[in-house]
């Protein structure tokens, strides 16, 4: 009963340590904004997505297009809206899966495409 408790302790803080590792070099919210604005159809292709995240990605490149405040661009005071563009970043990522999500913010890191 031991053998098997200390066992399953082992396993699940292996795997918890293994799910919990994040890269410390993630792209910054601005690179990953003008990313977005750059990212073209054969990127989304190669991320395999369906046609509805497809379709949900194209509204959001062009919400992104009005509001994300791209790195070097020129910032100008928003009455209305204070928007950073950090509200697009996290409905890209809800609309990509976990494993499309990492794929596109490596892709974005400057990899030479989606890893299939």
């Amino acid at each position: 009963m031991l053998k098997s408790l200390l066992l399953f302790l082992a396993v699940s803080a292996f795997s918890f340590t293994s799910l919990a590792q994040v890269s410390d070099q993630a792209p910054s919210k601005e690179l990953l904004q003008s990313c977005l604005l750059g990212t073209t159809d054969d990127v989304w292709n190669e991320l395999k997505l369906t046609y509805d995240q497809q379709k949900r990605m194209k509204f959001v490149q062009e919400a992104c297009a009005e509001e994300c405040s791209v790195a070097a661009a020129k910032k100008e005071p928003n009455s209305i809206s204070n928007a950073d563009g950090s509200t697009i970043l996290s409905e890209v990522e809800h609309i990509l899966t976990p494993e499309q999500f990492k794929k596109w913010v490596s892709y974005c890191a400057g990899d030479t495409g989606p890893k299939k």
